[in-house]
């Protein structure tokens, strides 16, 4: 994503190299025309900022006076916990930023109300300090040698250093096929790590230091009645959406079959705002039909509906990969052909993201009622763990790599979990609390966070994510986290229409009971389909209604498609890297071609190859 970048020289001086350094670094971040860019250099460090502008705000500035020199990327919505002079709005942020760390220090990122990351140099004693957000959505990766610390919000920013290591992962490689994403602070790259939310980087003398400001910690819960809770959560998310749409021209809202999206939807209306509504998925698709009726109740007179094309997975895999740097597989580039069929500007529009839900937006929890316990073996917690993230990869999956790399997988998978789990003892004595955490420091802020490419495009803010409504979370009574009920009981009782309105999950509104006759008969149903287009062979296909993507069915409907994403695996070039078994991946690419489920894996194989081609072969 568009950020902040710069590098400290730990020895020598020379501001010729850094200024040459910074401008490469800019370079290989100016991927979109409507970008603006700055830099500075100095002899011992280079600071730059680039990223769609915000009008009138300032972002980066260099204080001749001070000898300071800050720059900021995200958004910053307020002051907390400072002086009366300090808590006034302004656009000169930055110069905001270094007010108040001259008179707090390393207490900063604990008074800014936003999602950002920062970096300040104090010119005169040759120091330097980064920090970011509480959450980490806003991601800042790091890269270290004996001459040098890089730092950039997007990883391709620091390959432009001459002794940059394109050395592989292993680990992260074996989370990426064992999961889907990285866990931990993990790249595919060995020497390059991504900063964890609540984090400090101080750096003096060459030497750097970590610092964490800030975890979940879970204590005693709120003793408050649903009714107060409600209106606390709603006097929260009031104040939230009037921050994060101030001054925008126009609001984009996706809007889908979900709570999330007419929770958001439901707020800005009441807010006044007349936000452009975007539903995306095949015609006749259960999203379309119940958002169509959110947008009706709403009164929403710009909503449209996006249908998606599969050729985008074409057209756009391979941007996709060089956005994402590969850390997660490319079926998400259907997301760049549907933003740009919005048709709004985007340097004046404001897209609000739900899809940072779930604990971030006390909107459901990620445990269920038997997980409120404490003790557990690291054992059980590893299974829970795994029992929600999917089960273990069959023996067939690991086949299709080579034996060498295949024994590396299957024995990370446990291992890999256990290692993040060690580091959350401290949030909560019960697991339900551990288990949260873990799925948000790992599936939300590592996998949904570069499954987002609209921050690549956009004025892009976490509709469903602050400090405040996390920190009303933690305190929220177990009791109303599991299957969404307070966030159902929330909309009951200040959404009321929009509660008479079906919930796509369950087919009913939320005043109703939905019925286990027929959650079960949908079941037997969509299993009979896929055993028709398995004894079929493929000839059959079944367009899922309440899915809005269909990578299977499109994979055999579509010639161009098949031949993009086989000619990428079978290709020589791929197939003498050596990491691939040729015999397996043929069979599960005729499986796929015969009616399988196997598009992910190959999407995941296919994606890889790109992401080696995109960023290890070429220099």
């Amino acid at each position: 994503m568009p950020g902040i970048f710069g590098l400290i020289r730990k020895a020598g001086d020379s501001r010729e190299a850094n200024e040459a350094l910074i401008g490469r670094m800019a370079a290989r971040l100016s991927h979109n025309d409507l970008y603006v860019s700055r830099t500075h250099a100095e002899d011992w460090f280079a600071l730059g900022n680039i990223g769609l502008p915000v009008t009138g705000e300032e972002r980066f500035a260099v204080d001749s006076g001070r000898r300071t020199a800050c720059a900021f990327s995200g958004y910053i919505y307020g002051w907390r916990g400072v002086e009366s002079d300090l808590d006034r709005p302004t656009p000169d942020k930055a110069s905001r930023i270094m007010n108040i760390y001259e008179k707090h220090g390393g207490a900063l990122p604990e008074k800014i109300d936003g999602s950002f990351n920062i970096a300040l140099f104090d010119l005169r004693s040759r120091e330097a300090f980064i920090c970011n957000e509480k959450l980490g959505h806003r991601h800042l990766y790091y890269f270290e040698d004996d001459q040098v610390f890089l730092f950039s919000s997007e990883i391709k920013a620091l390959m432009a250093y001459e002794r940059f290591s394109r050395e592989l992962d292993w680990d992260a490689v074996a989370d990426y096929f064992n999961y889907g994403y990285m866990l931990g602070d993990k790249t595919l790259f060995r020497k390059v790590r991504v900063l964890k939310g609540g984090h400090i980087i101080s750096i003096k003398g060459g030497k750097i230091h970590f610092t964490r400001y800030w975890d979940y910690r879970y204590g005693e819960l709120s003793r408050q009645s649903l009714p107060e809770l409600i209106e606390e959560a709603d006097a929260i998310y009031r104040d939230d959406i009037r921050r994060k749409t101030a001054g925008a021209k126009n609001v984009i809202i996706p809007l889908s079959g979900g709570l999330d999206s007419r929770f958001i939807t439901g707020h800005a209306v009441a807010a006044g705002i007349e936000p452009h509504s975007f539903t995306h998925g095949r015609k006749g698709c259960s999203d379309h039909w119940i958002a169509s009726q959110v947008a009706g109740t709403l009164g929403i007179a710009n909503y449209h509906f996006v249908e998606i094309d599969p050729q985008w997975l074409i057209d756009y895999s391979e941007r996709f990969v060089y956005l994402a740097e590969g850390m997660t597989e490319s079926s998400p580039a259907i997301l760049i052909g549907i933003s740009g069929r919005y048709g709004l500007p985007p340097l004046d529009t404001v897209f609000l993201n739900g899809i940072f839900g779930g604990p971030t937006n006390f909107g459901a929890a990620y445990y269920n009622a038997r997980d409120a316990v404490a003790g557990l073996p690291m054992e059980e917690k590893v299974r829970r763990i795994i029992n929600y993230i999917g089960s273990v990869p069959s023996d067939n999956y690991y086949k299709i790599f080579a034996p060498e790399i295949m024994n590396r997988f299957k024995g990370r998978f446990e291992t890999s979990i256990a290692e993040e789990l060690q580091d959350l003892s401290a949030v909560s004595e019960l697991f339900c609390n551990q288990m949260d955490v873990f799925i948000i420091k790992n599936r939300l802020v590592r996998y949904i966070d570069h499954v987002d490419c609209n921050r690549f495009l956009w004025h892009d803010h976490f509709a469903l994510a602050s400090d405040r409504l996390n920190d009303f979370y933690v305190r929220l009574p177990h009791e109303l986290k599991p299957s969404r009920l307070f966030l159902k009981e929330y909309l009951k009782a200040k959404f009321p229409a929009l509660a008479h309105i079906p919930y796509q999950v369950t087919g009913v509104d939320l005043y109703s009971t939905p019925s286990k006759f027929k959650s079960d008969w949908k079941k037997r149903i969509k299993r009979l389909k896929y055993l028709a287009e398995r004894v079929s062979r493929g000839r059959l296909r079944f367009y899922d209604r309440d899915a809005y993507i269909h990578y299977d069915q499109w994979y055999r409907a579509h010639r161009e498609i098949r031949d993009f994403y086989e000619g990428i695996l079978l290709d020589d070039r791929t197939l003498r890297r050596g990491y691939f078994n040729r015999p397996y991946l043929e069979l599960l690419l005729k499986r796929e071609r015969t009616g399988g489920d196997s598009y992910y894996a190959v999407c995941h194989m296919a994606t890889f190859e790109l992401f080696n081609r995109i960023f290890i072969d070429s220099k």
